[in-house]
């Protein structure tokens, strides 16, 4: 009975340091933008809002807009390199209203950084949210 007992104490250990160790090894990241109306430039969190995966585990990347009216944008998700050009990772468009949202696939490298750009695509303003985790 003694014995039974410790064997399964110690196969429930050894899945909680599983699971503890897996979720560890995960990474997630996310950050606000917003262009105010009238504006076309473009929002970037390269200044502020670098990313840096802990993991080469598939990643995603997702693009949520926030406005209670119709907007329409570009999303890309970018690379900083060293003594390089940044390199654009994934991008597409994305056109809605209350959350709609995009996502897109990528394998990120632990050595380098990664951040979000929101490119409006008309001067109505656009707010929302960038997310990246795997």
């Amino acid at each position: 009975m003694l014995k039974r007992k410790n064997l399964i104490s110690g196969v429930l250990i050894l899945a909680l340091v599983l699971i503890l160790s897996v979720s560890a090894l995960a990474s997630s990241f996310s950050a606000n933008y917003s262009i105010p109306t009238g504006s076309s430039a473009s929002w970037s969190g390269k200044s502020d809002h670098l990313w840096k995966f802990t993991s080469t585990n598939e990643a995603t990347f997702k693009t949520t807009i926030s406005n209670t009216s119709d907007r329409s944008i570009n999303s890309a998700l970018w690379m900083v390199k060293v003594l390089a050009p940044d390199t654009k990772i994934v991008s597409y468009a994305l056109s809605g209203k209350n959350g709609a949202y995009k996502t897109a696939t990528f394998t990120p490298q632990t050595s380098n950084s990664y951040y979000a750009v929101i490119t409006p695509v008309d001067t109505s303003g656009v707010n929302g949210t960038v997310s990246a985790y795997n």
